[in-house]
């Protein structure tokens, strides 16, 4: 499960990435940290600039679980020299855990389809719509006067 989370983070991050013209991706790996965690690494390149992105994808989004990992982040991304963005990414994040990402200056991705990264001159902001359950297809419409007079003809 922890595993199709990544991968799908991956994925998103790629694509969100992708669709910016000033930025080119240039690799995205997994690497270990810690017993259990895994880290995203995203090395990037930004209007000729190198930049890379380090992203923790978070299960649990409680709010102390959240706190722990973005600390955590911070400290990653300390490791890298010149030009990081800490980044969580999870299945879903509510507007607390946003905001609470945007004060502590670090970017989020959701697979709902929100983010917020900031990468040196490129600010890149999605939000997406609550999903609304799907309403039934619609009967077929009884037949006017006018479609009921062809409906005879034939």
């Amino acid at each position: 499960m922890k595993r199709h989370l990544e991968t799908e983070a991956a994925e998103a991050l790629r694509d969100t990435l992708n669709q910016i013209s000033v930025i080119r991706v240039k690799e995205i790996h997994v690497e270990p940290y810690g017993r259990n965690d895994k880290t995203l690494i995203a090395e990037v390149d930004v209007t000729g600039h190198a930049h890379v992105l380090v992203c923790k994808v978070a299960g649990n989004c409680d709010s102390a679980h959240l706190r722990r990992t973005l600390i955590e982040l911070k400290e990653l991304a300390s490791r890298f020299p010149g030009a990081t963005t800490p980044v969580l990414i999870a299945s879903e994040l509510s507007g607390e855990a946003q905001l609470l990402c945007s004060d502590e200056n670090t970017g989020f991705l959701d697979l709902e389809g929100n983010a917020r990264l900031y990468l040196d001159e490129v600010f890149i902001v999605k939000r997406s719509l609550p999903r609304l359950n799907r309403l039934p297809s619609p009967a077929e419409p009884l037949p006017t006067s006018e479609t009921a007079r062809f409906a005879q003809v034939a």
